[in-house]
């Protein structure tokens, strides 16, 4: 089968443009989700919009977004002029955006990426989706580089914990000073953690996105004495203040014994940019502490 006949069968509905060589690939793509312009930024086909990109290094922050990068509106409130002023010949959604489908339609092609669908975990999925990535754009060897690099990094990360005594840990966005959101099964960090050989300390049960919303009085009630507390930024200015305040907080094992730590964004909706990133951070700081 050449490679319009597979790519035609990974992605039915798709029609491209020609580029100077003849081949037949997208290149003015707009992505609706994070996790696929972050891949496209690093197989070295930075999306032509993205949605809030404003918000980028609010949420993301690595790989950095390139300037020539359009902001095409809100993921419930897409800006239609945007969107054809780029004039796309590829738009990249997830399910969470399938709602602008018919509408998007008309101005181009729209191929879904089945990120978190309830059928795989986001890390396999985020493999799959990049190798199609590379068949569609006529990259399938930047996408081959990029995932034996990142497997590369795993395993070097797999041989490092083997040789230590991390503390499990739990991992936490804060909505308010008194909710956040902590990342077990079905999350892209759980699998990470879970190639790599570290332990999620958080066992309870989780939603679709692999996160449940608790309470800071269930965080104190189940903590443990010797897990390490990891909060991902972004954190509302009135956050800290409001829980360095809060006896709850001030109480928990981790806050008394210096076994916390805020860290950098990561995308925790994302793809094997933010999977690296967040390897890469956690790493960093239980190096820091623990080696």
């Amino acid at each position: 089968m050449g490679t319009m006949g597979l790519t035609a069968s990974l992605f039915p509905s798709l029609t491209v443009a020609q580029n100077s060589h003849g081949e037949n690939k997208p290149h003015r793509i707009i992505c609706l989700d994070y996790g696929s312009a972050t891949t496209l930024i690093e197989l070295g086909l930075p999306p032509v919009g993205v949605i809030a990109a404003q918000r980028w290094n609010f949420w993301v922050r690595e790989p950095k977004l390139p300037n020539s990068v359009a902001d095409i509106g809100q993921d419930l409130v897409i800006n239609l002029e945007a969107v054809s002023r780029l004039k796309p010949d590829l738009i990249i959604m997830t399910p969470y955006t399938t709602s602008h489908k018919p509408v998007l339609e008309k101005i181009a092609p729209i191929e879904i990426i089945p990120l978190f669908d309830g059928q795989s975990q986001p890390l396999s999925a985020s493999r799959e989706i990049t190798r199609k990535l590379g068949v569609l754009l006529g990259m399938e060897a930047e996408a081959a580089d990029y995932l034996k690099s990142f497997e590369t990094k795993l395993a070097a990360a797999r041989d490092l914990v083997a040789k230590r005594n991390y503390p499990s840990l739990t991992l936490l966005n804060f909505m308010d000073a008194r909710h956040a959101r902590v990342y077990g099964v079905n999350s892209l960090y759980q699998n990470v953690m879970d190639e790599v050989g570290l332990i999620n300390a958080w066992t309870g049960e989780t939603n679709y996105w692999g996160f449940q919303t608790i309470g800071l009085e269930r965080l104190a009630s189940e903590a443990s004495e010797d897990m390490e507390l990891v909060v991902f930024e972004p954190l509302m200015d009135d956050i800290k203040p409001t829980l360095e305040k809060s006896p709850l907080w001030k109480h928990l094992p981790s806050v008394q014994n210096d076994r916390f730590a805020l860290l950098p964004p990561v995308m925790m909706f994302g793809m094997l940019p933010s999977a690296e990133r967040f390897l890469s951070l956690i790493l960093s700081h239980l190096e820091s502490r623990y080696s």
